[in-house]
């Protein structure tokens, strides 16, 4: 019965799939294989056939997002920079969609095994948040190496200050030797010196990246653009992040025994179980054949 019960569900939710693709013009699957081969042909970034549905439907939920002009502003830079070709309402959208179809598996699991549907609703919401805050985390992580080359580039602009105040100059030669990340927003941001106003491309420039890092070199650059000497300057702010520089290093090697405490903890709990699972074998045989 139970057998019955599983496949008349399945068939149900084939015939269901089906049907709401139809109605809200899904394309089939051989259609969007061939959309997405176009793609790659093309040298597009290469899209699963899955976030392709999820983006269509998202897209039909977009006017019954609401977002607040804040949220919206902030959402819209962090997709910006994770090169994220989505509006802040497809986006926010397409969360829900991925969390509402994991959490619909959770009817049909009622019914076969309701111990699941906790878990179920728990991996919906646990989805929710991976798939909303994936756009924060990359920009976090990504600012995150950024700040890790700012202490260089400060040591080198106060170098280079000794014999030249070009800050243009400065950033280009700079740019030879910077990472990947910094290495493209120093690309804008002399784009932006080389066909408008120096100063107003250094805003940009510390805005985009969001690091009160990088906004004491903003500082003083534009201080070399107003015509200050600002060498000194240069030499407090590079003693400064190396102060910063070695507190974090500090602090990460103080976290490392936490971790090692904790994965320790674990493997203490496992054996425990493990112990534990051997006597209550053993004692059950023994009270069986006592019994017997």
């Amino acid at each position: 019965m139970t057998l019955l019960a599983f496949v008349a569900i399945m068939l149900f939710g084939f015939a269901a799939y089906n049907l709401s693709c139809a109605l809200v013009d899904v394309p089939t699957g051989k259609t969007s294989r061939m959309m997405l081969m176009a793609r790659k042909q093309q040298g597009v970034k290469t899209e699963k056939l899955l976030d392709v549905y999820i983006t269509r439907i998202a897209g039909l939920l977009t006017p019954r997002i609401r977002l607040d002009k804040l949220k919206r502003n902030r959402l819209l830079q962090a997709l910006d920079i994770a090169g994220i070709e989505l509006s802040p309402e497809v986006y926010t959208a397409r969360a829900w969609v991925s969390a509402g179809l994991v959490g619909l598996c959770a009817l049909p699991m009622a019914f076969l095994i309701p111990l699941g549907v906790p878990i179920l609703i728990g991996l919906a919401v646990a989805l929710w948040f991976s798939s909303y805050y994936a756009a924060f985390d990359f920009v976090k992580k990504r600012r995150k190496r950024i700040e890790t080359e700012i202490p260089r580039f400060a040591l080198t602009i106060g170098q280079s200050l000794e014999n030249d105040r070009d800050v243009l100059k400065i950033l280009t030669s700079y740019r030879r030797v910077a990472g990947k990340e910094f290495g493209a927003e120093l690309d804008q941001t002399i784009a932006d010196m080389k066909t408008g106003n120096y100063e107003n491309a250094l805003i940009h420039f510390e805005t985009r990246i969001g690091s009160p890092m990088l906004s004491d070199v903003i500082r003083g650059l534009i201080g070399v653009l107003r015509g200050d000497d600002q060498r000194m300057y240069f030499k407090m702010v590079t003693f400064d992040m190396r102060q910063i520089e070695q507190n974090n290093l500090k602090s990460d090697a103080a976290k490392r025994p936490k971790k090692i405490q904790r994965y320790s903890m674990l493997m203490l709990v496992c054996i425990m179980i493990i112990y534990l699972v051997v006597l209550c074998t053993e004692v059950l045989g023994s009270l069986g054949a006592f019994f017997g």
